[in-house]
């Protein structure tokens, strides 16, 4: 199935101390996930129509490995099925060949129109 990869370098605002979700001066969680989804969506984009979105609705994640400040990683989604609305992701976050984090996860197609306020 189809691929996207994107490249993010770490910055102090992405650490874990930094979002208070931890202590550490190293790559958060919360930012790992949201650049795990970020590159999921704009994978699921390109089966959409343009009234189309996707949301996340499941995630299933390990964090393996810090990165740190400076440290530049690659976030590869790989779409390994799409079943009707629904898309499912097998997602890895590495520096180099260190596997700083890895995700199962799914995002479902809906009307832009329902999330309107």
């Amino acid at each position: 199935m189809e691929e996207m990869v994107k490249e993010k370098v770490v910055t102090d605002s992405n650490l874990a101390s930094s979002l208070r979700s931890g202590n550490a001066d190293v790559l958060s969680t919360p930012t790992v996930l949201a650049w795990m989804e970020e590159t999921a969506t704009e994978l699921a984009q390109r089966f959409l129509n343009e009234d189309e979105i996707t949301v996340g609705a499941h995630v299933t994640l390990d964090h393996l490995a810090p990165a740190w400040t400076g440290e530049k990683v690659e976030i590869k989604a790989k779409l390994v099925d799409k079943t009707g609305r629904k898309f499912v992701f097998k997602i890895e976050v590495k520096s180099g060949d260190k596997l700083i984090a890895k995700a199962d996860h799914v995002r479902v197609a809906v009307k832009k129109e329902k999330f309107k306020k």
